[in-house]
């Protein structure tokens, strides 16, 4: 059996108590009715790795603390996740998502846009399960990932797009969400603010590298362990860091035409350029920078020395995991 990556956070309980959280997210999607139950245990059924509840109830046991509200906030996390990639999958008019049928390829983009919807609406249903700081954090989340979204589609096929514009975009769409994973199992421990803080900070930073290392593996990734064809940002329009980064070289000019014809034969020779630049080499450099930033951030918090080890070991295993 190949290693998992919640085998990395070292918890003995942590498969029992998602076992939980799963339950209470098929009960979710059975509210709904058989239009919208069908579709939404497909989604959230998908093969994903329930790592953001699984930081949830990592950072609560940290508090010794498994309870309903801490179960709420975990199924909340997930439900957010499942519902904004629903609505990925209509942005990128995806077929299939890790080997499963996409909502909008089976039943239609307009029932797509409905689940991802009825979807957030459960998340939030569940937050508020969790308490008023809980459904306050997920609220502000829900929005950050709007604007992620927004700017990412803003700068679609941008080759003028700075690297700070890059890292708002990714910090929005992706680390906001496992900063508030995070920070919601902090508060439903009812752990002190500024350990609250604290993880929120670990999370955000662990989310940035969780998605620069993605940006790397869909350059270079194994398309059959990912589940997903490589080169797929390239081909939407999304430039990435390794593509950012070699854009900005002296000898960018060559990946600019090649990018502003937009051609799929161009787009091929474009990701190929780039892996051959030495740029995938600098992202997981720049990736391994924030999860030292990650684990620095809980340094001095009781309990949490193995959860700081997790941001570079989640880093080492994918790319072990997935790389070609």
């Amino acid at each position: 059996m190949r290693p998992s990556p919640l085998d990395l956070l070292g918890s003995s309980e942590l498969e029992e108590h998602l076992r939980v959280v799963s339950d209470r997210l098929a009960a979710t999607c059975t509210v709904g009715g058989p239009d919208l139950t069908t579709p939404c245990l497909r989604a959230v059924g998908g093969g994903g790795k329930r790592l953001r509840p699984a930081l949830t109830l990592s950072v609560a046991e940290i508090g010794n603390v498994f309870d309903s509200r801490v179960v709420a906030a975990a199924v909340a996390v997930e439900l957010v996740q499942v519902g904004s990639l629903v609505h990925d999958d209509i942005f990128d008019n995806a077929e299939t998502r890790r080997g499963t049928p996409t909502i909008n390829a089976v039943e239609g983009e307009n029932l797509a846009l409905l689940a991802g919807t009825y979807l957030m609406a459960r998340a939030a249903v569940e937050a508020a399960a969790a308490g008023q700081q809980v459904a306050s954090d997920i609220a502000r989340t829900v929005a950050m990932l709007c604007v992620g979204q927004t700017t990412e589609t803003q700068y679609l096929f941008d080759i003028g797009q700075e690297i700070d514009r890059y890292l708002f975009t990714i910090e929005a769409k992706t680390a906001a969400l496992f900063a508030c994973s995070c920070r919601v199992g902090a508060l439903t421990a009812s752990l002190p603010d500024e350990h609250v803080n604290r993880f929120g900070e670990f999370g955000k930073n662990f989310g940035i590298a969780f998605q620069l290392i993605d940006d790397v593996l869909d350059l270079i990734g194994d398309p059959g362990r990912l589940g997903k064809p490589i080169g797929a940002d390239l081909r939407s329009g999304i430039l990435t860091m390794p593509t950012l980064l070699e854009l900005a070289q002296p000898h960018g000019g060559d990946l600019r035409v090649l990018l502003l014809r937009r051609r799929t034969g161009d787009l091929e020779q474009a990701s190929r350029m780039i892996v051959n630049s030495g740029q995938i080499d600098e992202v997981i450099e720049i990736a391994r920078r924030y999860a030292v930033g990650a684990a620095a951030a809980i340094t001095d918090v009781p309990g949490a020395s193995t959860l700081s080890r997790f941001p570079l070991s989640y880093l080492d295993w994918a790319l072990d995991e997935f790389a070609a």
